[in-house]
Order: C-alpha cells, then structure tokens, then sequence
C-alpha cells in the first residue's frame, strides 16, 4: 500500500522538463513579428572643414587655402521604426532634419598665392540639415538579447551660410574693410551618398534596455556646391570617400503596455580626400580634402508592438 503511493506522490511533484532548465538552454519565446516605432529629437553639433589644393596633375600638392565650419549647432526631430521576424531578418531605418542654427566660418588663403596670409571670420546661420538611414539584416534574438548584422544605405545633406566678413590676420587687400553681418558672403552646401556595413546590440534588464550600433561606410559619394555670392563665382564639387564610422548608444526604460522613454548620444563622420572642385572663372578641376562631423545626444520615445507578455520560469 506504501509502496504503491509512493510513485503517486512522486507523480504529482513532477516538474515539466522545461521548466527547469537553465534560461541559456531554454531562451523565453518571442513572437513572429514584433514592430517598433516612435520619435527622437536630436541636439548636435557639427564641423566641416576643406582643404583646398593646386589644379589637378599640375599642381595637386600646393596647399591654397581652407574653409573650416564649427559650432554648427541644430536641432532636428526625427522619426524611427524597425521590424523584426521570427526568422533573424530585421529592418530598420530613421529621417529627420531641421535648422542649423548658429556656427562660425574661418577662411584661410596662403602664399604663395595669396600674400600675405589671409584670414576671414563669418556668421553661420539660415542652415539646415536632413537625413536618412535604411537598414536591413540578420540577427538573433531572445526576450533578453538580441544581436544583428546589417547592410544599409544614409543621405546626409548640410547647408551652411556665412555672412558677413572680418580680416583677423594683416591682409589689407581680402574684406578690408569689413563686411557687415547682414550681407550673405558664401553658402556652402554638402550631400553625402553612403553605404552602411555594422552591427547592432540589446541587452534587457527587467524595464531597462541599453541599445548599441556600430556602423563602417566602406563608400561614400560626396556631391557639393560651394557659392562665394560678393566675388562671385561657383564651385561644384564631388569625391568618394572610404572607411569612415558612426556610432550610437542608448538606453531606455519600457513601460508594461509597451511605451518606452529613453536617452542616447550619436556620432558621424565622413571625409573624403579623393575630391575635385571645380570653380566657373577658373574652369579647371582643382583637388579638395572634404571632413565633416556630427555628434550629440538625443531623447526619444517609442510603442513596441507584438510583443509577447513577460514570462516566469
């Protein structure tokens, strides 16, 4: 009789297997597919400088002159989604764009060309900037981790102005006297064509999610215009650009119904230094060095659709 209540017993304490298993052998289910849109608003700040040489084959190593843009502050909302199957493929992508509000445009000219040696002061603002990025890859993906590879594409497009002129070096011949703030002395304005190869990271820990996103520009096509209004002449200009990095970080806290507030910081650069110029009253290429850079942090908010209830093992 004891014997026999004894396998009875040890029946009704049984655990299912799976239950019991440690969560690396046994990763919690994710749904099919599970969507994510939502909003940033992003505060950067950015620099540009070219580098601007001889005529090409004739010239190519003498240094002539260069335009540094800094403190070109903006502030560009933005909107975002990704997709995820259950598959690993995944795409994701974002836009935005805004006013580039403040910022400063030295002007450097150097002998032997230009002697003596030139230096101009300028006010940036009326910029603007607009952007995109289109990703689409791989990855795996748990309630707790999820990692991915991808390929992608990113439009960048800045237009800065300067106005106004001040001689700060002793050049009498170049904005002497000065030019006020009111008149518009250059625009310069730059579009980068990119592609994206680079790798994406989450880690969860219960509400909180830290995000990470890595991406190589193998090649980039710079296509420009650089306008000098009071001489006046136009310059197009265009290039390829290789091996540059962009790089995001963010972290955030989602709520149960599946809204989430959070908090990152982004970086960009891309320079080419296979470019030409080419200004109309001169009318032969000239070669150019292109840098531009973009940082600064964002705030966000987004709606995760898809999502399959939290479970406990």
């Amino acid at each position: 009789m004891l014997a026999s209540a004894v396998p009875a017993l040890c029946g009704d304490l049984a655990l299912p297997v799976e239950s019991v298993r440690p969560p690396l052998l046994n990763p919690r289910p994710v749904s099919q597919w599970e969507v994510e849109v939502g909003g940033r608003y992003w505060f950067s700040s950015g620099r540009m400088r070219k580098d601007v040489f001889g005529f090409t084959g004739v010239s190519d190593n003498v240094f002539l002159s260069r335009l540094t843009w800094t403190g070109l502050s903006a502030w560009s909302p933005e909107i975002f989604g990704r997709v995820d199957h259950l598959s690993g493929f995944f795409v994701k992508g974002f836009v935005g764009g805004g006013d580039i509000t403040t910022g400063n445009l030295q002007d450097e000219d150097f002998p032997p060309v230009t002697v003596p040696y030139s230096s101009t002061n300028s006010e940036q603002h009326d910029g603007r900037l607009a952007y995109a990025v289109i990703d689409a890859g791989w990855g795996w993906r748990s309630r707790e981790y999820r990692f991915g590879f991808f390929g992608g594409y990113q439009y960048q497009r800045e237009k800065v102005n300067g106005f106004g002129c001040v001689q700060t070096a002793a050049n009498p011949f170049i904005c002497a006297p000065t030019i006020p703030s009111s008149v518009l002395a250059i625009t310069q304005v730059t579009t980068w064509n990119a592609v994206r190869l680079g790798f994406n990271a989450e880690w969860r820990y219960g509400n909180w999610i830290a995000d990470a996103d890595v991406a190589w520009l193998p090649f980039a096509w710079l296509t420009a215009d650089d306008t000098h209004w009071l001489r006046p002449f136009n310059a197009p200009e265009s290039g390829v650009s290789v091996s540059n990095w962009q790089v995001e970080g963010l972290v955030r806290y989602r709520f149960a119904n599946g809204f989430s507030l959070g908090a990152g910081g982004r970086y960009w650069r891309i320079d080419s230094s296979f470019a030409q110029t080419t200004p109309n009253v001169i009318g032969i290429p000239q070669t150019i060095g292109v840098v531009s850079e973009r940082w600064g942090g964002f705030v966000q908010a987004s709606y995760k659709f898809g999502e399959l209830p939290a479970l406990r093992y």
